[in-house]
C-alpha cells in the first residue's frame, strides 16, 4: 500500500488527480485542505475522501500531514505576482516538513514555462509566453533548475505543454518526452488534465524520478 499526501487537491489538476488516484486500490490517499469548508471543492468518488487539514506555511502542520506518507503529490498552484523564488521556498518547506527524505519522494505538477528552448533560454522568455502567468513561468523554471541539482531519488517534476485543457475530454493515453537542451518540439503539443492525471498517477504507482514532459 502506497500512502499519499496530495497538496494542492481543491485545485483543477489536483481533483482531476484525485479522480484518477481512487481508481488504484494500492493508494492510500489523504487530501490536504485549508479548512473544513474547503472539502465542498473536493471531487464527488465513489471511495471515500481522507482529509487533513494542512498549513503549508507551517512547518509542524507540514510534519504532521507528511509523517505517514510515502509519497507527496505538489498540485500546488500559486497565483498572482509571485516571486521567482516562491516555489522553491515551497518545496524546502516540504522537506523540511518531510525530515528525512529517505524512501521518500515528492512529485510535482510542473509548469510549461520552465521548458528548455533554442539558445539556452526558457519558454518564459518567449514572446508568444501569457504576461499573466510570466512570475509563475519565471519561478517554474528556476524550481525546475533547483530540483535537477538535488539528489534525484527524492523528486519528481512533470511538466504539461502550453496547451493543457481543463475541459477536453479524458482519452487515456499520454506520452512521455526525455527532457533535453532543446524542448521546443513540445511546445506544439497539448494534453487534457485528466490525461495529464493519469501520468501523475503512473509516476505515483512505478515512482518516477526526474523531469517528465507529458502530452498526447
Amino acid at each position: 500500500m502506497i500512502r499519499l499526501l496530495l497538496l494542492g487537491a481543491t485545485g483543477r489538476t489536483g481533483n482531476s488527480i484525485l479522480i484518477q488516484l481512487s481508481e488504484n486500490e494500492q493508494v492510500q490517499v489523504t487530501a490536504a485542505i485549508r479548512d473544513v469548508s474547503d472539502s465542498s471543492r473536493l471531487p464527488k468518488i465513489k471511495r471515500p475522501i481522507h482529509t487533513m487539514i494542512v498549513d503549508i506555511d507551517n512547518i509542524l502542520s507540514l510534519r504532521k500531514a507528511t509523517s505517514q506518507a510515502d509519497i507527496i503529490v505538489n498540485a500546488i498552484r500559486l497565483r498572482e505576482n509571485i516571486s521567482r523564488s516562491a516555489l522553491i521556498t515551497l518545496d524546502k518547506r516540504i522537506r523540511e516538513g518531510v525530515g528525512d527524505m529517505e524512501g521518500r519522494l515528492i512529485i510535482t505538477v510542473g509548469g510549461a514555462g520552465s521548458l528548455h528552448t533554442l539558445h539556452g533560454q526558457r519558454f518564459w522568455q518567449d514572446p508568444t509566453f501569457p504576461k499573466r502567468t510570466l512570475p509563475r513561468g519565471i519561478a517554474h523554471a528556476e524550481l525546475r533548475d533547483y530540483l535537477e541539482k538535488l539528489p534525484p531519488a527524492s523528486w519528481a517534476y512533470l511538466i504539461p505543454p502550453p496547451a493543457y485543457n481543463p475541459t477536453e475530454p479524458r482519452t487515456g493515453y499520454y506520452n512521455r518526452w526525455t527532457p533535453s537542451n532543446d524542448e521546443s518540439e513540445f511546445l506544439n503539443r497539448s494534453i487534457s488534465y485528466e490525461d495529464f492525471a493519469i501520468a501523475v498517477c503512473k509516476a505515483v504507482s512505478e515512482r518516477w524520478t526526474g523531469v517528465h514532459l507529458i502530452a498526447n
